[in-house]
């Protein structure tokens, strides 16, 4: 019997592994497009590599869209874990990248308005005119909620960049609870955040709504 549980733990552990390591892959590979100048044959290629997590490829009104999303199918239905998944799009106009985007979830009943913790990022060539911002990289993120989305156009900084798209995959494999803070999806751009909270009205209303939040990465 121990033989067996051992092994089982074995065999979860290496599909932990695989998981994260595709996520962590597919990650790195749609940031590697350029928002303005990658191509359709980039995202072809893109496609091919990660085929086995292809979700979806439409064409609407002149835009492709290309999705993947890779899950912790196993460790959910083994109830080691709720339910957590990457996603990530790519979409194509006049047959250039104009917007990619990404998000990490992992489902928690215990928030009643938002059925999931999460990190997500979508970053444009342009803004569209339906998303007035003022500045090339922001937070369009209640205070309060369970996730944290963050938005970027190709005229952000290469440092913000990095912090937008610096996504921890624990998430989605860590057995057992906890992960109900946005830091544990966006980091770095949780730290951006706060300091944008901190700096606003809503100053000391950050800590009063993330008690937790010492826990995250300073």
């Amino acid at each position: 019997m121990a033989l067996f549980l051992t092994a089982g733990a074995a065999v979860l552990a290496c599909y932990a592994y695989q998981i994260r390591t595709q996520a962590e892959s597919l990650l790195k590979d749609v940031t590697a497009l350029k928002v303005g100048t990658s191509t359709e044959s980039d995202v072809q290629e893109l496609t091919q590599r990660h085929r086995h997590y292809l979700v979806s490829q439409t064409y609407d009104d002149g835009v492709s869209t290309t999705t993947f999303q890779v899950k912790n199918t196993w460790l959910s239905a083994l109830k080691l874990e709720p339910p957590a998944l990457f996603g990530a799009v790519v979409k194509i106009r006049d047959g250039h990248v104009y917007h990619i985007g990404a998000w990490l979830l992992r489902y928690m009943k215990i928030f009643p308005t938002f059925g999931a913790s999460a990190g997500m990022v979508d970053e444009y060539s342009e803004y569209p005119h339906d998303i007035p911002r003022t500045g090339h990289y922001g937070f369009p993120t209640p205070v309060g909620k369970p996730y944290l989305s963050v938005e970027l156009d190709s005229q952000a900084t290469s440092s913000q960049r990095q912090h937008a798209w610096d996504f921890s995959f624990r998430c989605l494999i860590k057995p057992g609870g906890g992960c109900d803070l946005p830091c544990d999806y966006l980091p770095s751009a949780w730290q951006d955040w706060k300091v944008e909270v901190n700096e606003s009205p809503l100053s000391g209303f950050f800590n009063q709504r993330y008690p937790n939040n010492a826990r995250c990465k300073q």
